[in-house]
């Protein structure tokens, strides 16, 4: 089974370029380090099902390639400074430069994707493409519906516009993931769509643990600073669950607090009761997902896709 070193080759080789500051730039977040999940995931299913190397490896690295051109974005609407303990791409190079290499992760990652379908029939080439250029729609979607409902009175959001939006920003990428690796392996339609649930189940999973991190994480571990989510308005499931259960004057203190980005609410976040509940919803979404693994004929790379999931949501950044 190719490894992770074989796609960070392989985006090197198609990140490279002139002006020099662009594709260093584009380089940049990639070079910083990251979990890789994704392609990971992509290339475990891949070869769980005979999948072809060399395909698997394009495709993996267009996928991180997508996935890093969506944090580079959201760091500058988030206005973000550091990502994986280090100053994020736009602080380093300059907004201008960084929304460019942006822009050119997305594009060499739809090329990539292109190289990874040479050799398939005209008709499944062409779909896999479609698939692949709809989801940055999707994620772009997701965004939106992220930065809106920073607007949005904590009063008037709830767990529906919460997953609705977690769906589209985080978890169909993993989905997409999933899909394509078990896609390229030639899986019949029920496994390559149930390598898709898998994924998009570990994506909410994935998302949730992110919320605790950004609340309750070690900002030396996650790279990130304490209290981001809050100072940012972000709507997250520790803050829904801690306000639902909430009533009278305290439930009007804690929605004070959280207008004020008053980052001591994390606090009471925690006392109510907001992490622990949090904790259960995710642990829903991670046995979903393993569910869907006994679909698959057992072997060592389903048990790797097993431990793969288990990283994705007990974890420290």
């Amino acid at each position: 089974m190719p490894g992770i070193e074989d796609v960070e080759r392989e985006i090197k080789i198609v990140l490279r370029g002139e002006p020099e500051i662009l594709f260093d730039a584009a380089n940049y977040l990639i070079s910083t380090g990251g979990k890789r999940l994704r392609p990971r995931l992509l290339l475990t299913f891949n070869d769980a099902l005979g999948g072809n190397h060399e395909q698997a490896i394009k495709a993996a690295a267009s996928i991180e390639m997508l996935h890093n051109f969506t944090l580079i974005h959201d760091d500058i609407m988030d206005k973000d400074e550091t990502r994986h303990g280090v100053p994020t791409t736009h602080v380093k190079y300059g907004e201008a430069i960084a929304i460019l290499a942006g822009d050119v992760l997305q594009s060499q990652s739809q090329m990539e994707m292109a190289r990874a379908t040479e050799g398939l029939p005209k008709n499944k080439a062409r779909h896999l493409l479609e698939r692949h250029a709809h989801i940055s729609t999707e994620i772009a979607r997701g965004q939106t519906l992220d930065m809106t409902f920073e607007d949005l009175p904590y009063e008037k959001f709830n767990s529906k516009l919460y997953y609705s939006m977690i769906r589209l920003k985080t978890a169909v990428l993993f989905s997409h993931a999933c899909w394509v690796g078990a896609y390229l392996a030639d899986a019949s339609s029920s496994l390559a769509n149930k390598a898709a649930i898998f994924g998009l189940n570990l994506g909410m999973a994935f998302q949730m643990a992110d919320d605790i991190l950004g609340l309750v994480g070690d900002p030396s571990i996650t790279g990130k600073p304490v209290g981001s989510d809050v100072r940012n308005g972000k709507k997250t499931m520790p803050i829904i669950i801690a306000l639902s259960k909430l009533s009278g004057e305290k439930r009007l203190k804690v929605l004070n607090m959280l207008k004020e980005e008053d980052i001591s609410v994390i606090d009471d976040i925690v006392e109510i009761g907001g992490i622990d509940d949090t904790k259960l919803l995710m642990n829903q979404f991670y046995q979903k997902a393993e569910s869907v693994l006994s679909a698959f004929p057992k072997s060592t790379q389903i048990e790797d896709l097993r431990a793969l999931l288990s990283s994705s949501v007990v974890r420290e950044k």
